[in-house]
């Protein structure tokens, strides 16, 4: 198993470096994300294709809604504080078991 080298750890450098590829990146899909809503909204406005996709995509952005909802929830309720607890526990677990099938 590789180890993964905590943030604390890192140099300033290494952070700043890793905020500023984090942000690029997150702002890079945005970027194109809205990209492509906006292009699929114009082209919804044409009159070749008019309605062709109203319904799934209205199930699509309904769907999307509910999981973003359901994240938000999860994040604000604290439902993802200590996520890495319980493989620790599971791993803990499995030394238990097989010490004891020895």
């Amino acid at each position: 198993m590789q180890h993964v080298e905590p943030l604390a750890a890192m140099s300033r450098w290494q952070r700043r470096l890793l905020y500023a590829c984090v942000t690029l990146g997150l702002l890079g899909a945005g970027v194109a994300f809205c990209y492509k809503i906006a292009e699929f909204l114009f082209t919804l406005n044409s009159e070749e294709v008019r309605g062709f996709a109203d319904v799934p995509v209205t199930v699509y952005f309904a769907v999307a809604a509910g999981w973003l909802a359901l994240l938000i929830w999860s994040f604000l309720s604290g439902k993802l504080n200590e996520s890495e607890q319980s493989k620790a526990e599971l791993l803990e677990k499995e030394r238990e078991y097989e010490r004891l099938g020895e």
